[in-house]
């Protein structure tokens, strides 16, 4: 087939350190850390124009093709396609062509296709202009909204409802495993020989890991777009995963335990029934994760039950699971504190989310009043692996160069007892070059070979200096931070208002200092916002309880293309003649040519579809269905074939036409004809959806099937 696809035929003892802690009147605010000993046995502000509703090829009537072979029957009055008169869209090009023959995309698979009726008229959908832009708010119900805030490190839950405590965000503050208040809990399992889950949370970052046990961290970092690409790029200096479980696994484990004890506890702390079954539920996820990442999400939140069929005919409840990126979900919390931050409407503001395993930027403008804020962003958000996480990793990798010839400091428990002792105050409180000349003091947690100076070894303690700490341990990863923001800011041309910290990471003054430090001298206001550790959770509910969009635009982080087969172009015949073959119409296609559905940078508001124009041409009835490849690239430029490179592979993109008027008509005449169609992306926060389209109407909503 041409253009877009194939037939179907075919992650002890504490420090003793230096710096006082600040009293906590009520609850922990600092994240919790292990306890050793726990034994477990068995508007008015004018956007930027977005982009058209129809990207790419434009035509009226059809677009250029060779006749269609002897017989073949086509509705349309082909003719040359006008060019395209918008800026920004790849070269003019006709629309799509497939003709059903000769492409090695191999077969497809029956249980990934969009399964779709055969009406003699459209289904009852709305039928509002392409790409058009709505944002009436949803009537307020007082439907309950939960958050979960899924993090590397650390996870937590928040809720609301209007009719409970004024629309004020709650948050669970009481968990298993300690009768302390913790804002958030350890993303952590404890696993038994056979791979069933003994502990979760607080309990099983806590338990003394026994022979017979698998404590599991940090396993979100298996779905970072590298790693779900190569599992050779997957951090080495990262816990393995138990034998026989995949990453996704262990993240439907961890959200069952979370979400069954989250509603357990709603209902406690309302005093009522919770209607869990019918609330919405916000899922967070970074920045910097693709489709494929986010797929994976929602299908664990789903295998764990966070959403699930609240009733007899309830049949889109998986509808009432929302992905939301990180830092639009703080963007929403910093954003109804700009009293706070003196931001007033059409001032521009950085969100630095910087937590346990990802650091996420985004900027956003204030735009509407205060009584109806809003916020679009207004510049493509970018993400990155240098989380407070990675200064636990570098600290670990320092404690066995200073201890490389005293083993009886390195064994499993021994690292675990120092890397809690830097976790608990001194990697948020190391200042920087004040405490150049200061000595931190870890004490070991085997008494054995307690002293030899060259290393630090005194008296049963570590001493590390804190230059060399800066050094080796936090100027490595803040660099990579500030390098981050510093891009960032290149990507905006207006001036920037505030830059707001946020996340667990952001409470380190080390890192703030550098900031101010770096960019003070641009930027007016620096800051952390109130709740700065939860933003993230606190923002997502807030969302969900707006019930109407809060940001207003988006901007596309990556460009979305399809593989297609065009008609040859004396540029092809120049370029890639080997390319060139003659289809079963008779007309020269050019193979591996790239059709660019959504470009990185595009301007998308809420609500708007994107879609372009293809047609097929099928040999019978039996030839409805094809199979394309969709790729990404965070290429600014644009490409023409797909071994130009900057190109990824994400997922394969399955159509059936057998719904549509036109290959009804066409099939009924018994011979080779033509289909044309649209296929529609819509970019949400963070995940991407395929429609199929026919005479600007919805006939299907198409089925990815992502690779691995």
């Amino acid at each position: 087939m041409s253009c877009c696809g194939e037939s179907k035929t075919k992650a002890s003892s504490d420090a003793q350190n230096r710096i006082s802690q600040v009293p906590n009147p009520g609850y922990v605010t600092t994240q919790p850390t292990p306890t050793p000993g726990i034994d477990l046995s068995p508007k008015p502000f004018n956007l930027a124009t977005p982009p058209p509703a129809h990207i790419g090829p434009q035509h009226s009537g059809g677009g250029y093709f060779a006749p269609p072979p002897p017989g073949a029957q086509s509705p349309w009055n082909l003719r040359p396609a006008s060019p395209p008169t918008h800026a920004g869209t790849p070269s003019p090009r006709p629309p799509s062509l497939i003709n059903g023959m000769g492409s090695p995309y191999g077969s497809m698979n029956n249980s990934m296709r969009a399964s779709m009726p055969y009406p003699t008229s459209p289904p009852p959908i709305s039928t509002s202009p392409v790409g058009s832009y709505k944002s009436t708010p949803v009537p307020d119900d007082g439907k309950l909204s939960v958050s979960v805030d899924f993090g590397t490190t650390f996870s937590g839950v928040s809720y609301g409802s209007s009719r409970l405590a004024g629309g004020v965000i709650q948050q669970i503050l009481s968990w298993p495993g300690s009768f302390e208040n913790f804002r958030k809990i350890p993303t952590c399992l404890l696993y038994d020989d056979v791979g069933q889950v003994l502990a979760w949370g607080l309990e099983a970052k806590n338990a003394t890991e026994m022979p017979d046990m698998l404590k599991c961290e940090w396993f979100k970092l298996f779905l970072e777009p590298h790693a779900l690409r190569d599992q050779s790029a997957v951090d080495p200096r990262l816990p393995p995963l138990p034998p026989g479980k995949q990453a996704m696994d262990l993240i439907v484990d961890f959200l069952s335990c979370l979400w069954e004890y989250a509603k357990e506890q709603i209902t406690r702390e309302i005093g009522a029934v919770a209607d869990l079954n019918s609330a919405d539920v916000w899922l967070t996820v970074p920045a910097a994760w693709d489709a494929k990442g986010c797929d994976i999400m929602r299908e664990a939140a789903i295998a764990a039950g966070m959403v699930r069929s609240a009733h007899a005919g309830d049949k889109d409840w998986r509808e009432r699971l929302h992905i939301i990126t990180e830092p639009e979900a703080a963007a929403v919390h910093c954003a109804h504190l700009t009293d706070l931050h003196r931001l007033r409407p059409s001032q521009n503001f950085i969100v630095c989310d910087a937590g346990g395993g990802t650091v996420d930027l985004a900027v956003y403008k204030i735009i509407g009043n205060m009584a109806h804020l809003e916020i679009a962003e207004i510049a493509a958000r970018s993400g990155a692996n240098c989380g407070s996480l990675f200064l636990d990793l570098r600290f670990r990798e320092l404690v066995k160069t200073l201890l490389e010839d005293h083993p009886a400091h390195l064994d499993p428990a021994s690292l675990a007892n120092f890397m809690h002792s830097f976790s608990e105050s001194d990697k948020l409180d190391y200042r920087g070059p004040v405490d150049d000349d200061a000595m931190f003091h870890f004490t070991c947690f085997n008494v054995e070979d307690p002293t030899d100076p060259s290393v630090g070894l005194i008296d049963g303690q570590l001493t590390i200096p804190g230059n060399l700490l800066r050094r080796e341990v936090f100027d490595p990863v803040i660099e990579q931070v500030l390098e981050m923001i510093e891009e960032q800011t290149r990507k905006v041309h207006q001036r920037i208002d505030a830059l707001l910290l946020v996340g667990g990471f952001a409470g380190s003054e080390y890192l703030k200092l550098r900031v101010e430090e770096r960019f003070s001298s641009r930027i007016s206001v620096i800051a952390r916002p109130v709740d700065a550790d939860t933003a993230t959770l606190r923002g997502a509910a807030r969302y969900g309880l707006a019930r109407r969009p809060l940001v207003a635009s988006v901007i596309a982080p990556r460009s979305y293309i399809v593989k297609v087969k065009l008609p040859a172009e004396p540029e092809d015949w120049q370029k890639r003649p080997a390319y060139i073959r003659t289809n079963d119409a008779g007309v020269h296609i050019c193979d591996n040519r790239l059709q660019f559905l959504v470009q990185k940078g595009a301007i998308l508001r809420r609500g708007q579809r994107l879609t372009t124009k293809f047609c097929k041409f099928s040999q019978g009835a039996h030839d409805s269905a094809f199979i394309a490849v969709m790729y990404t690239s965070d290429s600014d430029h644009l490409m023409r074939y797909t071994d130009e490179g900057e190109t990824t592979e994400l997922c394969k993109w399955t159509v059936d036409l057998s719904s549509l008027p036109a290959f009804q008509r066409g099939a009924a005449g018994g011979v080779g004809f033509y289909t044309e169609f649209e296929l529609g992306l819509e970019l949400d926060s963070a995940e991407v959806r395929g429609i199929l389209l026919y005479d600007n109407q919805e006939w299907g909503r198409v089925t990815f099937d992502f690779l691995n």
